[in-house]
């Protein structure tokens, strides 16, 4: 597509105004989609990337997205109409992702099996770990020693606290980003 051309999809893009698409017939649909695709991909992207954080995820999310849009896509709307759209699919496969992302197994768990806790060999890393741990709450430090230590899942997680496995998640997010904080500072 020639520059001028994409430069003058953008600035009509931007004003708001309704732009007269190609009709989804089979003669003009492939054109809608490639000129829908080369005007929004990077901006979904780009989403997409700020809430992943990794280039291959983005990348395949950004791609999904697409592939759902195929199949819904209309000709007839304006382009903030379409944008829109288009974020609404990105933000349901975002959700499908995280879904399955921290989906825990629902197999059976043996009530009998008692999980003892990792060796720790590493005198050094022991401290470090121990010294880390004592400057969090007490919440965020019960939260990473079941999780880490003992390797309890979320679930066990939240049986042992008494918690939704929700708030484990919750805390467990918090608890490592204090101590990535705590331990940027002692360093």
């Amino acid at each position: 597509m020639p520059e001028e051309h994409r430069t003058g999809t953008a600035a009509f893009a931007s004003s708001g105004k309704v732009v007269a698409l190609p009709q989804a017939d089979p003669t003009h649909g492939p054109d809608h989609v490639t000129w829908a695709y080369q005007t929004h991909v990077t901006a979904i992207y780009q989403y997409i990337y700020s809430r992943v954080g990794n280039r291959p995820d983005a990348e395949d999310l950004t791609a999904q997205v697409f592939m759902k849009a195929i199949s819904g896509m209309r000709s007839d709307v304006s382009v903030p109409e379409l944008r829109s759209w288009l974020y609404r699919v990105a933000q349901t496969t975002l959700a499908d992702h995280w879904r399955e992302y921290y989906a825990e197994d629902t197999g059976e768990l043996d009530d009998d099996v008692t999980r003892p806790p990792a060796p720790r060999e590493n005198p050094e890393a022991v401290l470090r770990v121990d010294s880390l741990l004592a400057t969090l709450p007490e919440s965020y430090r019960r939260v990473l020693e079941l999780r880490f230590l003992r390797g309890y899942s979320v679930r066990e997680t939240a049986q042992e606290l008494n918690l939704s496995e929700t708030n484990v998640k919750v805390l467990q997010f918090r608890a490592l980003n204090r101590a990535g904080r705590d331990r940027g500072r002692a360093t």
